[in-house]
């Protein structure tokens, strides 16, 4: 069983993780539709929305409903599992960059308040300063 939940998307809010894997599903649609070499209108036609709506999903300007998203994958001659998997894989790298930039930048503002001293300080007691 594969898990979904990335090991560090706990350093992201639900929101976040949320738009990044939303993000990330867009994008893929993006690279298949191109692969495929279809238009908004091509794709419109066969799920039954506007070009306008397609293009809202594509961009990610607009959350897709997943029945929606199965209709785009097959449209698309893509498998929405593969799709999924491929999002839940870049949301997740995304999740991980965020986390260490995060940390990054904690130890660095110990590193400018207290020097060399208050960064191992910090890094050993997981940021949590004594007074």
């Amino acid at each position: 069983m594969v898990n979904f939940l990335p090991d560090m998307c706990y350093s992201l809010s639900m929101t976040e993780y949320g738009d990044q894997f939303a993000e990330a599903i867009a994008e893929e649609l993006r690279a298949q539709k191109a692969r495929m070499g279809k238009t908004n209108d091509d794709i419109a036609e066969e799920v039954g929305l506007s070009p306008v709506t397609v293009l809202r999903y594509l961009k990610g300007q607009r959350q897709i409903p997943i029945d929606v998203f199965g209709d785009l994958c097959k449209a698309l001659g893509a498998n929405a599992a593969d799709m999924t998997r491929i999002a839940y894989e870049k949301a997740q790298t995304a999740s991980r960059i965020a986390e260490t930039k995060r940390l990054a930048h904690k130890s660095d503002v110990s590193l400018a308040a207290y020097g060399a001293e208050g960064k191992d300080y910090y890094m050993n007691h997981d940021g949590e300063a004594s007074a």
